[in-house]
């Protein structure tokens, strides 16, 4: 399942959302979540770096970035 990686900036964390650093992605993961910020739109992603993505909530970079997931073949919207 392909799916569309987008990110938005959040200002506060409730203590329940997983935060990984950017560090702590590999580096195909890393690569997207830097093009997504820099473009500011969705980026198409393989189905190794949805499944990574998927397991964090939030992304420290130089903010907090909270990861969205949207699947291409689902009408659904699912929120990582």
């Amino acid at each position: 399942m392909n799916a569309r990686v987008t990110v938005t900036r959040i200002e506060s964390i409730p203590s329940s959302l997983d935060v990984r650093h950017i560090d702590e992605l590999s580096e195909r993961a890393r690569d997207c979540f830097y093009r997504v910020v820099s473009e500011g739109t969705p980026v198409a992603v393989d189905a190794d770096v949805e499944a990574e993505l998927a397991q964090y909530d939030v992304v420290k970079f130089t903010e907090y970035y909270r990861v969205s997931l949207t699947s291409s073949h689902a009408s659904g919207h699912v929120t990582a």
